[in-house]
């Protein structure tokens, strides 16, 4: 044997007894310790950072029911950031140490918005598994849909006690792409209640957290992380100068641009936009940023489709579709979809020109047609009613 084969068995042996320690500690936990009524332990996107959907039923449910007991899990990396920005009420944990074993084995409820380890799929009885996945609205086809995915370990999400939807198309994906046969809470996602309110006052807060001038309008630039490319391009896909002059032509308002990475991507160089740009990648929760934007461009992203419960519009740069699609298995051809999609700078210049309060609000009403978007505003309070009936009994 070679002593890079050597090397590849020792790795293989030392992933193997992690996995067997980690399932050790699990149901060392489970045997040793009841369920907590009052504790709920909540992870957003693996541990990477206090945000999105669990953020809000998590400041929620202590708003309401301030005897419950808080948990959140997180990367190692991510601790320190999570330190600085996580209520002092919440108990901040590794997500992969016995202490976070612990925490699960004995919680009455887990809240989480990505997959959780197949480690835990014996819960107990008395506990309750919420899931809240970060979009119910995809192109990209996800988990079981996914074959990429569908070849990995079992997945928990079948097993979930509740799903959130905001959607019908939700509602039919995750019997698919989680295989989940349970029951629904259907009036949308915990992070766009703010959006659905769309209350002034929260935006004019947003946009001073952000130090936005008074009178100026704001595009949240936000493309996908793409497969194909193994670091994302060096430059924006249009020009983001010329189409903020469109913008400033067509409205007579002050424009910046808002440029937000997605979290698997490792920036785009703007330069040349610099002194209009902000770039707010390292912000944590996205629905506060599409509350302060006025309009939103993306490619392939579903924050365009949360965007539109605002009555503003969402713009698509799709110059790349056949490219993409032939990396990542998509649900439907964007061109199907009642979406403002532009291929290329003057189709995108022509689109703004076009826009009208009309066409905007048609074309939003669309998008919640084509979807049947079930969005209410009241999500995360559904979400919390679950909780608590459940923490009481």
């Amino acid at each position: 044997m070679s002593q890079q084969e050597n090397v590849g068995a020792v790795r293989k042996k030392l992933r193997e007894l992690k996995r067997l320690y980690r399932r050790m500690s699990v149901w060392y936990y489970r045997l040793r310790d009841g369920v907590d009524p009052r504790k709920a332990v909540f992870m957003s996107f693996q541990g990477r950072s206090y945000n999105d959907n669990p953020r809000f039923i998590s400041e929620r449910l202590h708003e309401r029911f301030p005897e419950a007991k808080i948990v959140w899990l997180f990367k190692e990396a991510a601790m320190p950031h999570a330190r600085e920005i996580a209520p002092d009420y919440v108990k901040i944990v590794h997500c992969v140490s016995p202490e976070a074993y612990h925490e699960l084995a004995t919680a009455r409820i887990w809240v989480d918005n990505f997959t959780k380890s197949n480690l835990l799929r014996h819960k107990k009885g008395q506990q309750f598994y919420i899931q809240t996945w970060h979009g119910d609205r995809p192109v990209k086809k996800i988990c079981y849909d996914e074959p990429m995915w569908a070849k990995g370990p079992y997945r928990i999400e079948e097993r979930a006690d509740r799903v959130l939807t905001g959607s019908k198309f939700g509602e039919r994906l995750y019997r698919t792409a989680f295989r989940y046969k349970g029951e629904y809470i259907t009036e949308g996602a915990p992070r766009n209640d703010m959006l659905v309110r769309s209350d002034p006052d929260e935006i004019r807060r947003m946009r001073e957290k952000l130090g936005v001038p008074e009178g100026v309008k704001l595009l949240l630039y936000a493309p996908t992380y793409r497969e194909n490319a193994a670091v994302v391009p060096k430059r924006a896909q249009m020009d983001l100068m010329r189409t903020l002059d469109c913008l400033e032509r067509k409205t007579g308002d002050q424009w910046l641009c808002l440029f937000r990475a997605h979290y698997k991507s490792q920036g785009i160089d703007l330069e040349a936009v610099k002194d209009r740009l902000v770039d707010v990648s390292q912000y944590d929760e996205m629905a506060e940023l599409l509350l302060a934007a006025d309009m939103v461009l993306t490619d392939y992203s579903t924050a365009a489709t949360d965007f539109i419960l605002k009555d503003k519009p969402a713009l698509f740069f799709v110059a790349d579709w056949e490219e993409y699609i032939s990396t990542r298995e998509v649900y439907y051809d964007v061109h199907d979809a009642p979406f403002l999609l532009a291929e290329d700078q003057p189709a995108l210049e022509a689109l703004i020109e076009g826009l009208t309060e009309e066409k905007i609000l048609q074309n939003c009403a669309d998008i919640r047609a084509y979807f049947g978007i079930t969005e209410t505003g009241h999500a995360t309070d559904a979400v919390c009613d679950y909780i608590i009936e459940r923490m009481k009994g």
